[in-house]
């Protein structure tokens, strides 16, 4: 389980254990400052993941229990302890900082490492295969082939047709050649723009197999195998 994960489910959890331990003993004060710390872990959730396709049955349970919960809270006609609603408000933020930042420091340690395919000529477009991920015979299209080509060529690489490599980054590095900047999503994935190159493609969900979130920015550079 990522740190980014463990963030999100740990507040998740206290919040159902508060919500239980207030509705079996009728405690308005338990009931409210689960409310709080469910907002603690959605706020968490949605900042490492909005940039992300929501998938799978936890985020979705999530969400629908966290509804329950606030629903309580509002309907809830016991009045809540003012003191266990002034715990909340002072560790809600604290939880959250805390969580944000040490979620924040393991996402760019992960994002600072040069990420590499080896893409190759494959039936008029780009594909590559990467085993470590579970892809094997990945194409680029709409409109990324076309960026490939242009780096290639500028790099001159022999005999690219048959494989070469391509070195990405969320963060600069000496030499790269290309920076594309995150654009709209679109069918589960995310247009990315070039503007010296003046060209625009389309990466697929296969982008969230190297990052937990699409990139502000992607660097490349294309050099012989």
């Amino acid at each position: 389980m990522a740190l980014a994960d463990g963030a999100v489910l740990i507040p998740f959890l206290m919040a159902l254990g508060l919500w239980a331990r207030g509705v079996w003993k009728h405690d308005g004060g338990d009931i409210a400052l689960s409310g709080i710390t469910f907002l603690v872990s959605v706020g968490i959730y949605v900042y490492f993941y909005s940039f992300t396709v929501l998938e799978g049955v936890p985020g979705i349970t999530m969400f629908v229990c966290g509804a329950a919960t606030v629903s309580i809270v509002l309907l809830k006609g016991n009045r809540p302890r003012w003191n266990k609603t002034a715990v909340g408000l002072v560790l809600a933020p604290l939880l959250l900082g805390t969580a944000l930042l040490a979620g924040e420091r393991q996402w760019t340690m992960s994002s600072n490492s040069l990420l590499i395919i080896s893409p190759y000529r494959i039936a008029g477009t780009w594909a590559f295969d990467d085993p470590r991920v579970g892809l094997q015979g990945e194409p680029f299209v709409s409109g990324a082939p076309e960026m490939i080509d242009k780096l290639v060529a500028e790099a001159k690489i022999p005999a690219a047709d048959k494989g070469f490599r391509l070195i990405f980054s969320s963060r600069p590095f000496p030499g790269y050649q290309a920076k594309m900047d995150r654009g709209r999503t679109e069918a589960g994935g995310r247009w990315y723009s070039c503007e010296r190159l003046h060209m625009e493609g389309w990466l697929c969900p296969a982008l969230f197999k190297y990052f937990k979130r699409a990139p502000k920015e992607i660097y490349l550079k294309a050099e012989p195998k």
